[in-house]
């Protein structure tokens, strides 16, 4: 296969087959491609290294202290705790003292979370991004903490996964550094979902160039079962993942929009301005309201909604002596 018809999959002796092209931010243009075999999709060609040193700019970072306007910054932070409060009862051993790894951990929302319910908890990031300087978070990769001998007790890759340039071998990593009897929880965006099909390449979800692979639950378990681990249990509802994929896409459709415009102004510093130029969406927000509301609660019972939650512990038959 040449560079662009590469499979980026397990298999051996793929059939590649392309699905449609993306247009990325700042304006490259990527076409899906997906192995018919297992079904995982990926970018073609690969972003390299000036396309994601662009996508991954200190403006797509934002600060250390907020990524959105004051009013969704604090339903995020809100959201954060009570998502950590979840994930550490899903384990169910108890919280003092345990042991949390948050890769990919951003500005640190969710792995406050932790903390705050008593957790000794860890994030990284890769450097450069500042992050480093908040309380817990270190720039450290997983090659880093294998190297150190550390274990968790909770691993947490909260839509990371897709931005790493192998998520296979990123896996495996973090089953060698999870304790016996611990739990992984990935979330992913949904390719498999209603959204994903109604959308296609306007889709809010595909965030191309930063998401290099697009999962399936399909995808996604089989890749968790090559890594080691066994899966508990999946989900595909998320009330603020859902309903905000589907508005934003929906407005993506619109031609006198540019793509994700709403998403750049709730990102954006809260002035008068913003804020009347945010108000001149209620309507169409109106109208989108109950379509949006039927896919965030119907496709997700379906197990098609907008995003994949996966909890997984290390596959007794292959567990550590």
């Amino acid at each position: 296969m040449d560079g662009v018809t590469r499979a980026y999959c397990q298999c051996e002796n793929p059939t590649v087959t392309p699905l449609f092209p993306v247009t990325a931010e700042g304006g490259g243009v990527y076409e899906l491609h997906r192995c018919d075999a297992c079904g995982l999709v990926w970018d073609a060609p690969m972003p390299g290294e000036a396309e994601l040193a662009r996508a991954y700019s200190q403006e797509y970072y934002s600060s250390t202290e907020a990524k959105f306007n004051p009013l969704i910054e604090g339903w995020t932070r809100y959201s954060g705790r009570k998502r950590a409060r979840a994930l550490l009862r899903r384990h169910g051993r108890g919280t003092s003292g345990i042991r949390v790894l948050d890769v990919g951990c951003g500005r640190g929302v969710l792995l406050q979370g932790f903390r705050e319910e008593g957790a000794d908890a860890l994030g990284i990031e890769r450097a450069g991004t500042g992050f480093e300087e908040i309380e817990g978070i270190e720039a450290l990769s997983l090659d880093d903490l294998l190297a150190s001998g550390r274990t968790f007790d909770v691993i947490v890759i909260w839509h990371v996964l897709e931005h790493l340039p192998d998520p296979q071998e990123s896996l495996a990593k973090c089953r060698q550094l999870l304790a016996s009897g611990g739990s992984l929880f990935v979330e992913v965006p949904n390719f498999g979902s209603l959204q994903a099909r109604l959308f296609g390449a306007r889709w809010f979800h595909l965030d191309l160039p930063r998401h290099l692979f697009h999962f399936t639950p399909a995808t996604l378990a089989a890749a968790l079962r090559e890594a080691g681990f066994s899966v508990i249990s999946t989900a595909t509802f998320s009330i603020d993942q859902n309903l905000y994929g589907f508005l934003q896409s929906a407005l993506n459709c619109l031609p006198f929009l540019p793509a994700n415009h709403l998403y750049g102004l709730l990102r954006s510093k809260l002035s008068i301005v913003t804020l009347l130029v945010i108000l001149l969406y209620t309507p169409f927000a109106a109208l989108i309201a109950i379509p949006a509301l039927l896919d965030t609660f119907l496709a997700s019972a379906a197990g098609r909604g907008a995003v994949i939650t996966m909890h997984a512990s290390p596959d007794p038959e292959l567990e550590h002596d």
